[in-house]
């Protein structure tokens, strides 16, 4: 599978394109939420991220799928789209599905054929036709897919197919993507339609609203229309969007789902820890206390292993945005913080991205390709990098168990909340901030429209998918970049800097390399609390954030003794850190200090080269890595002063 097969400039056919065996490209699309992106997932074995918001999918992707005849089918999984005929900038989401679909249509003409799959939501029959007339009038091969079935019976509904493939002059399948023959039936059709030879469809005229009920009818067992009586969906709403009580359940929601990550994880993030230490000790005592020992325990495992100790949060936070995003709450979440996100220039679409961001920054910059109005846009792109996403999380575990372990859960839970508001506070500002030095007449923003998905059971094998492709991800991430990054800094810190001596008793470490470049810029980062060591964790979190407490690991576990069986955490070596005068090394002040400097500061060269692509430009970039700096900066500064004072 890959992505961005369809990109504006860019050949309609890429590597899979390519291939000679394929008998057909096919283009899924349909309105956001319709279901695009979960059939594309159960009919051609793709990866696509699901979701219940517009910009779930913001690039094209494609998957191959056998056909039931023989030969292959490229799928491609288009970003939602609300109509063809609006006029939209070609770099936003509907943008780039439209010209997919230019390019496809111009290959398909002297090349390999393609048909349109166009995904309705049969529960939202009446709006799907529209663009279902759209797609007739542009004389594009059409196959109609009705997904939510299941749904639909369960509201008494029943859809006469046959009368609506005879209306609209194109075959029609009413499916649904939970349904274990869904990928047999789909493909079936599929090759139908090619052995009937792609015909175009010819617009035929109808009016969608009176279709719709004309093809659908409902048998509740009152006997009355759904209309007739309160949904599932609206009772719920009726109380999560209640004028006061909505807010508070969201604030509750959050705040619950944060402290969750940290309390419901925090035990088995502390065992894996554990587990990790005692594995360096059964090593060195196999081995001995030799260079390679000490590449492997304190190098690899004190660095990338440390790191791994936090995978438990990170699979957590996934999951429950996961169930959040799958049962519809999502779209609700855009709603109710709308008019506050308006205050900053930003509004309901800027949500999803900055909801995004909590787990990666770099999808979340993409996915703001479906906010309409640039500056909304513009702003939600500058404020992204200040959101907490998933790599922050390890460094902020590790200070929060340093510092506040004796506190107690349930008040490390809070802190841990704490430093998720900070930085959605910190994006607010920024936000208001720069919208009143560059607009005299103050934010002026284009009012957010969006349908309301209904509510629905999440389906454990996705939100199982999607735990298990974050847990790849990270697993990845630890086993290349940051094990690379552990090995050369365990390098860095056993070579000598040229000229540097090592004070009487003090370890060879003290001389390096690294802690050269560290001690460097102890001038500027010592009025913060930082010493060499965490300068050095700070120049290596550019590269990914992870690699702060990697870093930790790595130049403690070189200070340590592993053959004396020290197996204290990297938490307790850090609070029981001592200077050459005794007293402490870090302090609460200094750990503050250094969450402020992470919440601000954006350290993460994948987001800057993602803000590269996205404004092909380095002003915005070098923009945003000069105001987070500077603002990090000073904030770490006033607050472990003040800290000195009242700690």
């Amino acid at each position: 599978m890959t992505a961005q097969a369809c990109h504006a400039g860019a050949p309609p056919e890429t590597e899979v394109g390519r291939r000679r065996d394929l008998q057909m490209d096919v283009a899924l699309l349909g309105r956001p939420n319709a279901g695009k992106s979960s059939l594309y997932n159960a009919v051609a074995g793709g990866d696509a991220r699901v979701g219940n918001f517009p910009g779930i999918t913001v690039d094209v992707l494609e998957a191959i799928a056998e056909l039931p005849g023989g030969g292959k089918a490229r799928f491609l999984d288009l970003p939602g789209v609300y109509s063809l005929g609006d006029q939209v900038d070609p770099d936003s989401d509907e943008g780039q599905a439209r010209a997919c679909l230019d390019r496809l249509k111009e290959a398909g003409e002297g090349a390999r054929p393609f048909v349109v799959a166009q995904v309705v939501d049969a529960t939202q029959l009446a709006l799907g036709l529209r663009l279902t007339r759209e797609i007739a009038e542009r004389r594009l091969p059409l196959i109609v897919l009705v997904t939510q079935r299941d749904v639909l019976e369960a509201q008494g509904g029943r859809l006469d197919v046959a009368r609506l493939g005879r209306e609209i002059g194109a075959p029609v399948l009413i499916v649904s993507a939970r349904d274990a023959d869904v990928r047999g039936k789909v493909l079936g059709a599929l090759h139908d339609f090619a052995e009937a030879g792609f015909a175009a469809s010819a617009p035929h005229p109808y009016e969608p609203a009176a279709l719709a009920k004309q093809v659908l009818s409902f048998a509740t067992p009152q006997g009355l229309s759904p209309a007739a009586a309160p949904s599932r969906t609206e009772r719920i709403d009726a109380v999560v969007l209640h004028p006061v009580l909505g807010p508070i359940i969201f604030v509750a929601l959050m705040t619950a789902l944060f402290a969750a990550v940290f309390l419901v994880a925090d035990p088995a993030s502390s065992a894996l820890d554990a587990v990790i230490q005692r594995l360096s000790v059964v090593i060195v005592h196999a081995f001995g206390d030799n260079w390679a020992t000490s590449l492997v325990c304190d190098g690899i495992l004190g660095g990338a292993g440390t790191v791994l100790a936090f995978l438990p949060q990170i699979v957590i936070l996934t999951i429950a945005l996961e169930l959040i995003d799958a049962s519809g709450y999502l779209a609700r979440g855009a709603f109710l913080v709308d008019r506050l996100l308006r205050l900053a220039g930003l509004g309901g679409k800027s949500f999803v991205p900055l909801l995004t961001a909590h787990a990666c920054a770099v999808p979340a910059i993409a996915a703001t390709r479906i906010i309409r109005d640039p500056k909304q846009r513009l702003r939600t792109l500058l404020v992204i990098p200040l959101m907490t996403c998933s790599a922050r999380i390890p460094t902020y575990g590790l200070l929060i168990a340093s510092f506040f372990g004796h506190r107690g859960p349930l008040f490390q839970g809070l802190v841990f909340v704490g430093l998720y508001s900070a930085g959605i506070m910190a994006g607010f500002f920024a936000s208001l901030i720069i919208g009143r030095a560059t607009e005299r007449k103050g934010p002026r923003t284009l009012p957010l429209v969006l349908e309301m998905p209904a509510y629905r059971l999440p389906q454990a094998r996705v939100v199982l998918a999607m735990a298990t492709r974050s847990v790849k991800r990270f697993l990845v991430e630890v086993g290349t970049v940051i094990v690379i990054a552990s090995i050369g800094l365990w390098v860095l810190l056993k070579i000598p800097a040229p000229g540097v001596h090592p004070s009487p008793g003090a370890p060879a470490m003290e001389s390096s390399i690294a802690a050269s470049v560290g001690r460097t810029l102890e001038p500027v980062t010592k009025p913060l609390g930082f010493d060499w060591r965490i300068n050095v964790g700070l120049i290596g979190s550019f590269g990914a954030r992870e690699l702060m407490v990697s870093t930790l690991g790595v130049t403690y576990g070189m200070e340590e003794d592993k053959g004396g069986g020290d197996v204290r955490p990297l938490a307790r070596r850090l609070a029981e850190t001592k200077k050459a005068d005794g007293t402490p090394a870090y302090t609460v002040a200094t750990a503050l200090a250094l969450m402020a400097f992470f919440v601000l500061a954006c350290q993460c060269m994948s987001t800057i080269a993602a803000l590269r692509r996205e404004t092909k430009g380095w002003r915005v970039p070098i923009f945003v890595l000069a105001y987070t700096y500077t603002a990090a900066y000073f904030v770490a500064l006033v607050i472990y002063q003040v800290a000195r004072l009242l700690v």
